[in-house]
């Protein structure tokens, strides 16, 4: 009976069983898109709020953020759980389609195939996690226990009224033929779905490259921070001038050629050991930046290279950050022709915009509109090397463990500078 459906003979008690796998796969899948939801407000706010802190960063080795912030974050330039989102949508989408098809058994097939490649996807984060980034993420631990729960409901939906998986599978396939308005169906939620993840998720991807704004989560982009004069006005008398306004950022080289950013006279000295292609000194880069602002005219912030790249650190002993090495010359080159903060902050702000699309050191620097001949002369001048081997082996010599690293009067603080450093300015 090549025409009849793999449903229609069977007895009435294995469709009602059918209908409770299927209603208990659309459950799933609701839960899961709430999940990666969540992930996905993780994914933003851990990019543009420097003061955000998930729940579920437990402790350095259970941390939502770490993954969050790790380049295998996204796919295609888009958050990996904006994808996740859409795929839900389309599983439960689709069993409810299985539910209104239910005399003939249409899409279990197709079900259990899209849970196998989700079960797998989830197989391969976790192995990520583990040996690549070196952190587990709850979140993502929860919507791999939702996978399994989906390929056990998709297996369920096929076996409790009798089927083979070879009949459910045969079935849906040959639907292309004898139903091809029903498979149009599928075809237009599933390229639907991913439109819309590939639509939404560029406009978060804006969003954390700091060039947008989340309501209620609106920050200045680092880039404002330098571009724009820092004169605020002011109705109190603390901390303003005569003109009724807050002092102004400045920025200099100082007598070792280093650069810095916040006042001349300042009360506090901070050394800030960076790489640019780390994402917590990307946070932290925010958080200095804040903390210039809460305090004008007491700290002054001294920019130093400490590239986590075997390239032109010595302590590094297998490829790590392949461009950091690179990304400290490219600032230094831009420092050259007095744009170094602006350069700083573009690098750090657009860090995934960069790794994902590749942009060279040329152009990154026609985004800033640099001479493009004096900043070629500098990439291959051989003392931009020596001014990053400088800050190396200073860092080196403190033994800093990794980046960022903060060195305040002798002592170095790690990840963020604590509340307790800054207290004698308040």
């Amino acid at each position: 009976m090549p025409d009849q459906s793999v449903a229609s003979i069977q007895p009435e008690n294995g469709r009602r069983r059918l209908c409770i796998a299927l209603i208990a796969f659309i459950f799933l899948s609701i839960v899961g898109g709430f999940i990666a939801v969540e992930l996905t407000d993780v994914w933003v706010r851990s990019r543009i709020d420097p003061d955000y802190k998930s729940f579920c960063a437990v402790s350095e080795g259970m941390n939502c953020e770490t993954v969050a912030l790790s380049s295998y974050s996204t796919l295609m330039g888009r958050p990996i759980s904006v994808w996740a989102v859409a795929g839900y949508a389309f599983l439960a989408l689709l069993a409810l389609l299985g539910l209104f098809r239910l005399k003939d058994g249409f899409g279990r097939g197709y079900l259990l195939l899209v849970s196998i490649v989700f079960v797998l996807v989830g197989f391969a984060l976790m192995y990520i996690m583990k040996f690549l980034i070196g952190s587990w993420c709850l979140l993502c631990l929860a919507v791999d226990a939702i996978n399994l729960g989906l390929l056990a409901m998709a297996i369920l939906a096929i076996r409790m009224p009798g089927t083979s998986f070879g009949d459910a599978l045969t079935y849906d396939f040959q639907s292309v033929v004898r139903r091809p308005l029903l498979v149009a169906l599928v075809a237009i939620i599933g390229f639907g779905s991913l439109g819309g993840a590939w639509v939404y998720g560029g406009n978060l991807a804006v969003v954390g490259e700091g060039t947008g704004e989340v309501p209620g989560q609106a920050l200045d982009s680092p880039e404002k921070w330098t571009n724009k004069l820092h004169v605020e006005e002011c109705t109190d008398q603390c901390g303003c001038n005569d003109a009724g306004a807050r002092p102004q950022t400045q920025m200099g080289i100082d007598s070792s050629g280093h650069q810095w950013i916040g006042s001349a006279e300042a009360e506090m000295v901070i050394q800030e050991f960076t790489d640019y292609e780390c994402p917590y000194c990307r946070m932290a880069h925010m958080k200095v930046r804040r903390l210039l602002s809460n305090h004008p005219g007491k700290i002054k912030v001294i920019h130093r290279h400490y590239p986590l790249d075997q390239a032109c650190n010595s302590s590094i002993t297998r490829p790590f950050h392949l461009r950091a090495c690179e990304l400290s010359k490219i600032a230094i080159c831009a420092g050259r022709q007095g744009r170094f903060w602006e350069m700083n902050d573009f690098l750090f702000q657009h860090a995934e915009d960069i790794r994902s699309k590749g942009l060279t050191a040329v152009e990154i620097a026609k985004r800033l509109e640099l001479n493009p001949d004096d900043f070629q002369c500098c990439l291959d001048d051989s003392t931009v090397l020596d001014e990053i081997a400088t800050d190396v082996a200073e860092g080196t010599g403190h033994k800093l463990e990794g980046t960022p690293a903060f060195l305040i009067d002798g002592k170095v603080y790690y990840g963020k500078i604590p509340d307790e450093a800054v207290q004698q300015l308040k």
